[in-house]
């Protein structure tokens, strides 16, 4: 090699290579990176929008055959899977009824950990002001008709890629709080009372709560493990993005499973106590049941036999705050939440639940 050249094989000095060809050679592979790039990225694209819309349809043909069927014969379905037969069977029959849903819960979570960029994420439930943050949030989450278990993975995904805490949290609360076919079931088997006072307390609760306890303590709180917007270059060719998906499906498993088990466990002993019948009737039922309802893990839609149980028990009160708090929260979404955040975000979201909850019951007493 001689300078600014190079020397041929039978040892000729040859002419340097110009530097317009250097640049663009380096431009060329520039060019065939970006393409490779951008081909991962619809790739991911396409493989987040079909389990959307597996998803959507698992859910919505789920939900709206339960609507068709409470029309058309009423309400069939007993709390008894949920509220008798001890703590193993009580468990075992939550994770019977949502477990499809929690896979679903974990792929998507996958995938937005594997593929999209902390950027991407950060422009939408990252930055703007909290009111923008909250509304897309909220609109995203909603059609998802998740149960607060099954959206923890989608907030762990989101939230360690660069969401701030109000929009992730809009989004972890709306999918159960703002389940259109549970509130069109609302509206259709209880007075219409109850009904506004359990759609009033989901939309403070989702709109708005989420922007009070950002603004409490997510000033100086940073998702643990996330990487800065420009620290990660996303995956690097096909092969590595199925090799961050099958570790991002494992993380998530392993970081949300242990805590979702802990807490259905838990709560099939807490759930009992709400259904008590020497409190129905009494003021202090609606407080009580309010903070079972921000504990207790339930399947889709099984607020609505446990609040018909409270009616026919004579507390309409405590059947609002348990349609309201039960399904939007519960304590594994709670330890998740927790575990991501700290203790006081945790605390204070089930401290805003259950008031919300006290107001629900309150209105309908």
């Amino acid at each position: 090699m001689t300078e600014g050249g190079f020397t041929s094989p039978d040892g000729a000095s040859c002419a340097p290579v110009p530097a317009p060809f250097q640049a663009s050679n380096a431009n060329v592979l520039e060019g065939v990176s970006l393409g490779r790039r951008r081909a991962l990225v619809l790739a991911g694209i396409f493989i987040l929008i079909t389990a959307l819309a597996a998803l959507f349809y698992y859910k919505w043909t789920g939900s709206w055959r339960t609507v068709g069927a409470a029309g058309a014969s009423g309400w069939t379905m007993s709390p008894d899977a949920i509220t008798t037969g001890g703590m193993l069977r009580t468990t075992l029959n939550y994770f019977g009824r949502v477990w499809i849903a929690l896979v679903f819960g974990i792929l998507i979570g996958a995938v937005v950990r594997a593929l999209i960029s902390p950027r991407w994420v950060a422009s939408l439930l990252g930055y703007g002001g909290a009111v923008r943050r909250a509304a897309v949030g909220g609109f995203a989450g909603a059609p998802l008709m998740l149960c607060s278990c099954c959206v923890t993975p989608i907030f762990t995904g989101i939230y360690e890629r660069g969401a701030r805490l109000g929009g992730a949290l809009t989004l972890m609360l709306a999918s159960p709080g703002l389940n259109l076919a549970a509130l069109l079931l609302t509206f259709m088997l209880f007075p219409p009372t109850l009904s506004l006072a359990r759609l009033g307390a989901s939309i403070v609760a989702v709109f708005l709560l989420p922007i009070l306890i950002e603004r409490l303590f997510g000033g100086h709180l940073k998702p643990p493990r996330s990487p800065a917007p420009d620290e990660d270059p996303g995956p690097l060719g096909f092969g590595d993005f199925a090799w961050r998906f099958v570790r991002s499906v494992a993380y998530l498993s392993a970081i949300t499973l242990p805590l979702i088990a802990a807490g259905v466990l838990l709560s099939s002993l807490i759930l009992p106590l709400g259904l008590s019948p020497s409190a129905a009737g009494l003021p202090l039922s609606v407080i009580v049941v309010s903070a079972i309802g921000v504990l207790v893990a339930l399947p889709t839609f099984f607020e609505i036999p446990l609040a018909i149980l409270l009616i026919q028990m004579g507390a309409p009160g405590a059947a609002a705050a348990m349609l309201f708090a039960g399904p939007i929260v519960n304590l594994p979404s709670l330890f998740v939440l927790a575990r991501e955040t700290n203790a006081k975000v945790a605390g204070a979201l089930a401290a805003g639940i259950w008031l919300l909850g006290i107001a629900a019951g309150a209105v309908v007493m």
